[in-house]
């Protein structure tokens, strides 16, 4: 008796060129659905994959395997979920069964209470809407009514009350027994978003998706969603993948974030272009929310494929923006002032402590210091692995054992008393980080309670939560932190916003510098003032003139926008293009010069042969041109007007481990 021949996509890494779908026996008796989660021996193991439908064509005469086992549950992945896995793979030139391994969640037995959520009560109060929001809300409320795709960014400055649009829209969004899919850009936000939804939803109507959780925590949460208990899906990128079963709304708070960009390993997705298409997909309603748009989104915006909604104003008791104070740091040194922190900066600071209120400082490095040099000889301790300089962190240990840092692979060793180089005593540390802000405020305010918010203090789980909570109660006095403060924490007891060094947004070679400083200034400046009265932020800066400077202090998005746009467009760079950038690596600098000339000859001769319009970059060293012990070369390709590259698809596809394709980069560096 012949068997059923089952088609699926096994979730392990397969090269894009070669076949992503195999065929196996069914078991006998059984019948598979498209969506059902299935063991199949794969060489020497049982790997998991997802079934995709039926082989009608006869069984070939060579014998076939047997699918190992069948998950009990119906099938979890929905068709429009296997559409957009294979759309994600296809644009983002990737193995599909690396997208389908990306979308799978732990399978346990043993579930372990979720103990990351809030107990907030639930309270079905919704506030009044200001006129503002409320003409922001109506077209997002025509487009839930209607059931069909439509997308919109939501451009309100911090503080205008675009969580209370996404609120109302998911209010409607469970009147017709829908999900959301809520993104937000880092685990820091989640906490936040944790008690304002439960607060409002009720505790059981979330699920809460991260990667700090526990395999058990993930496996419960994700058996909530494939069940339709949890109506409310939040998390960062990876969430965008949540099977939910009945998705009716998709929000992706902070849009701009370059966090939804996956960068670091395949598949390299931007969590924004994948919700867009899912939103499609299953016809539901896309958010884009931010106060500092991308430059994309807001010319698609301008262009009418977004439905563009302007909350121009903060909501909150006609509270303002922050008056934002520039301070040139030059004036400073002739004061013959070389302290961290300006005489206005100190001044405030000494008002805020004294008025019983907080503040927040960023500067957007860690450790103590950047670099490590000697003065004598002009030695810079670098990372073996990598072509940078290692950072300076203090620990608590004797001088001796302080460590030196790579922050590209983690490479730690102990911080030098004599020169490597010239055995001289006089070794010099230079730069500033979040640790020696913090070592220098402690002596300027020792009876201040400081918290500090970066990657090496919020290593433990639910750091995030518990260092929330505890500075919006009250414990701490000032927060010094990185990016992670500048993104959508609302803390209305904060007066005062510090920045630090705002010139050191600016020391990279990319296109977008610009974009990314300005709306880091931006966003952390939005944290000061959202109570009753007007908050201050000071911006320290040896180059006051700025452009970027001066729009961001006067929270002047559209002349930013006008400024850049134009740039980009002389420039040929994104919206105007697409952009693929090709990465050459190889232990040997030689070898990954040799293969980026031979991939770039290989690309022009495809050009030339198809007249592509296509401008080529390169090949050159990269920015940061060791890593991990290997060299690395960049090729970047400029396409015009989205334009059909399927030609050059036998170049990008084939099973190269010598470099890396990056569809839609956020840094070329």
């Amino acid at each position: 008796m012949n068997r059923t021949l089952i088609n699926v996509i096994p979730a392990t890494k397969i090269s894009p060129d070669k076949n992503q779908v195999f065929s196996y026996l069914a078991p006998t008796g059984q019948k598979l659905q498209p969506g059902q989660e299935v063991l199949v021996p794969w060489r020497n193991q049982n790997i998991r994959a997802v079934v995709v439908g039926t082989n009608n064509k006869s069984q070939p005469k060579f014998a076939l395997k047997t699918i190992s086992e069948i998950f009990p549950e119906k099938p979890v992945w929905t068709k429009e979920h296997l559409q957009l896995a294979e759309w994600t793979a296809n644009h983002y030139c990737t193995s599909l069964g690396l997208v389908i391994k990306t979308m799978l969640w732990p399978r346990l037995k043993r579930i372990k209470k979720n103990s990351a959520v809030s107990k907030s009560q639930k309270s079905t109060h919704f506030p009044q809407l200001t006129p503002s929001q409320s003409q922001a809300y109506q077209p997002v409320a025509r487009a839930i009514k209607n059931q069909k795709y439509q997308s919109f960014l939501l451009h309100g400055v911090t503080g205008s009350g675009k969580t209370e649009i996404y609120m109302r829209a998911i209010r409607e969004i469970l009147k017709k027994g829908k999900q959301t899919i809520l993104l937000v850009p880092e685990i820091s936000l989640t906490p936040q978003n944790i008690d304002r939804f439960a607060a409002r939803f009720g505790i059981d109507k979330l699920a809460i998706l991260h990667s700090r959780m526990t395999a058990g925590e993930k496996y419960q949460q994700w058996q909530m969603i494939v069940q339709n208990k949890a109506k409310i899906v939040i998390g960062p990128r990876s969430a965008i993948f949540a099977p939910g079963q009945n998705i009716g709304l998709i929000i992706v708070d902070e849009e701009h974030d370059a966090s939804y960009k996956q960068y670091d390993q395949q598949p390299r997705y931007h969590a924004r272009e994948v919700a867009l298409k899912l939103a499609k997909l299953t016809q539901s309603v896309a958010i884009l929310g931010s106060a500092t748009p991308s430059v994309e989104s807001y010319h698609q915006a301008k262009a009418k494929k977004h439905t563009l909604i302007e909350l121009p104003e903060r909501f909150a008791g006609g509270s303002q923006l922050p008056k934002v104070e520039i301070v040139d740091m030059r004036q400073e040194m002739k004061k013959r002032n070389y302290s961290i922190f300006s005489e206005g900066l100190t001044t405030s600071l000494e008002k805020v402590l004294a008025n019983k209120k907080q503040a927040l400082l960023f500067i957007n490095r860690r450790g103590a210091a950047t670099f490590v040099m000697c003065r004598d000889c002009g030695y810079v301790v670098e990372c073996p692995n990598c072509s940078v300089s290692l950072t300076y962190h203090l620990q608590n240990k004797p001088v001796s054992d302080q460590e030196l840092i790579c922050h590209h692979c983690n490479y730690q060793t102990s911080s030098p008393i004599l020169c490597p180089e010239c055995n001289s005593q006089f070794i010099k540390y230079f730069g500033t980080g979040t640790q020696k802000v913090e070592h220098e405020l402690g002596k300027l305010f020792p009876q201040a309670n400081i918290a500090r918010a970066d990657r090496d203090s919020m290593g433990q789980k639910n750091a995030h939560q518990k260092l929330f909570h505890d500075f919006s109660s009250g414990k701490y006095d000032i927060l010094i932190g990185t990016q992670m403060i500048t993104k959508g924490w609302d803390l209305p007891n904060v007066d005062l916003v510090g920045i630090i060094s705002a010139d050191v947004l600016f020391n990279f070679p990319d296109f977008r510098s610009n974009e990314r400083a300005f709306q880091i200034i931006t966003q952390v400046a939005g944290r000061a003032g959202r109570g009753q009265k007007r908050g201050q932020v000071i911006l320290q800066t040896y180059n006051p003139k700025n452009a970027i400077i001066k729009a961001a202090a006067q929270h002047d998005y559209h002349k930013f926008y006008r400024a850049e746009i134009k740039e980009r467009q002389t420039l040929n760079y994104p919206p105007y293009s697409q952009l693929l950038k090709i990465i050459c690596q190889h232990q040997s600098s030689a070898q990954a010069q040799e293969q980026a000339a031979a991939l770039a000859k290989a690309i022009r001769k495809a050009i030339l042969k198809h007249k592509l319009p296509l401008e080529l970059l390169g090949p050159a060293p990269a920015f940061f041109s060791r890593v991990r012990d290997q060299y690395r070369w960049n090729i970047i390709c400029k396409i015009k007007n989205k334009a059909n590259i399927s030609c050059l698809d036998p170049l990008l596809s084939g099973n190269k481990a010598s470099y890396l394709v990056d569809i839609n980069p956020e840094d070329l560096l």
